[in-house]
C-alpha cells in the first residue's frame, strides 16, 4: 500500500512538473516578437546606414525593458549555431536601449551602422537578441528572447563560389511506385559572402518531353560561408506517370549568376497500372484473338445447322 502511494505521487509530481514546464516555456516563447526576421545588407568599407528594427512586448499585463545582445553564429550540418564569442559587427551598431514597451505596446527601433574604412570584405554575420531586463535587479534575463539575423556584406575581394555536392532523392532511392517524391539538394559554399541558389527541377521522359517543373529554394534558404546545407524539393504528380524520367537540376547563385547543374535517372512504376496494363494487353493478345475465333466457329456451325 505505502509504494503504491509513493507511485501514485511520484507519477502526480512528474505531471505537474510537464505541465508547469510546458506553461512556463510556452509563456516565454509568448514574451516578444522581433522583426525583421532576417536582415541583410550590403555596404562599402566606411559607410553609414541607418534603419528601423520592429519590437513587441506580447505579454499581456506588465511593462517590460527589452536590451539588445549580439552573437555569432555559423552552420554546421545545415544548421545555425550561435558562439558566445564577441562580434565586431556588436561595436558598429549604434541602437538605443534599454527599450520600454507596455503590454502589447510595438515600436519601430532606429539604428545606425557604421562600417569602419578598415572592414574586411566579405560576409559578417550575427544575431541581435533582444532580452528583458529584469525590473528588480536591472538584469538581462537571457532566457525570454527573441533574435533578428543580420547578413552584412562588405564590398571588396568577393569571392561567390559554390557546387551541387549531391543530388538525389532524400533516400536515395531509384525506383518509385506513388507520389510524392522528395528530393535532396547538398549544395556547398566555397566563397566568402553568403548564397542562396535558386533555380528549378525540369522532369523529363525518355522522349525528352518536359513532365514538370519544380521551383528550388522559393524560401529564400540563405547557406553561410564555408559551409553546406540540403535543400529539399518535393514532386506530387497525378495522372499517368509511368516509366523512366530523368531529373534536370539547374541552380544560379550570386550576383553574377553563376550556373551550376546536375542530374539523375528515376523509374515510377506503379503496380496497380502495370497490371492494368498488363491485363489490357492480355486481353488484347489473347482474349480478343481467342473471342473472334469462338466467333467465327459459331458463325461456321450455325450455317452447318442450316
Amino acid at each position: 500500500m505505502k509504494c503504491l502511494k509513493t507511485l501514485i505521487l511520484i507519477r502526480s509530481v512528474s505531471l505537474l512538473f510537464f505541465i508547469s514546464s510546458f506553461l512556463f516555456f510556452y509563456l516565454i516563447a509568448q514574451a516578444v516578437t522581433v522583426g525583421p526576421v532576417k536582415l541583410e545588407i550590403s555596404a562599402d568599407p566606411g559607410d553609414v546606414i541607418t534603419g528601423e528594427l520592429f519590437l513587441m512586448n506580447e505579454e499581456t499585463k506588465g511593462t517590460k525593458s527589452f536590451t539588445p545582445d549580439f552573437e555569432i553564429f555559423i552552420e554546421e550540418g545545415g544548421s545555425k549555431k550561435f558562439l558566445a564569442e564577441e562580434s565586431d559587427l556588436a561595436t558598429w551598431f549604434e541602437i538605443d536601449y534599454p527599450i520600454t514597451l507596455n503590454s502589447l505596446e510595438s515600436k519601430n527601433i532606429p539604428f545606425t551602422l557604421r562600417v569602419p574604412e578598415d572592414a574586411s570584405p566579405g560576409g559578417h554575420f550575427v544575431v541581435i537578441w533582444w532580452s528583458i531586463v529584469s525590473p528588480d535587479t536591472g538584469e538581462v534575463s537571457i532566457i525570454t528572447r527573441a533574435g533578428i539575423l543580420v547578413y552584412l556584406t562588405i564590398s571588396g575581394d568577393i569571392k561567390e563560389q559554390g557546387q551541387i555536392l549531391e543530388f538525389t532523392t532524400q533516400n536515395k532511392k531509384k525506383f518509385f511506385g506513388s507520389s510524392p517524391i522528395n528530393f535532396a539538394i547538398n549544395f556547398e559554399n566555397t566563397g566568402n559572402v553568403h548564397l542562396k541558389p535558386k533555380g528549378e527541377i525540369q522532369i523529363k521522359n525518355i522522349f525528352g518531353r518536359t513532365k514538370a517543373v519544380i521551383d528550388v529554394n522559393t524560401k529564400d534558404i540563405s547557406i553561410l560561408p564555408q559551409s553546406k546545407k540540403t535543400l529539399n524539393e518535393e514532386w506530387n504528380f497525378s495522372g499517368f506517370v509511368f516509366g523512366p524520367y530523368k531529373a534536370n537540376l539547374k541552380l544560379v547563385y550570386g550576383e553574377t549568376q553563376q550556373e551550376v547543374q546536375k542530374s539523375f535517372w528515376l523509374v515510377i512504376i506503379s503496380w496497380k497500372k502495370l497490371l492494368l496494363i498488363i491485363l489490357i494487353l492480355g486481353l488484347i493478345f489473347f482474349g480478343i484473338p481467342k473471342g473472334i475465333k469462338k466467333y467465327n466457329q459459331w458463325i461456321v456451325d450455325k450455317y452447318k445447322s442450316k
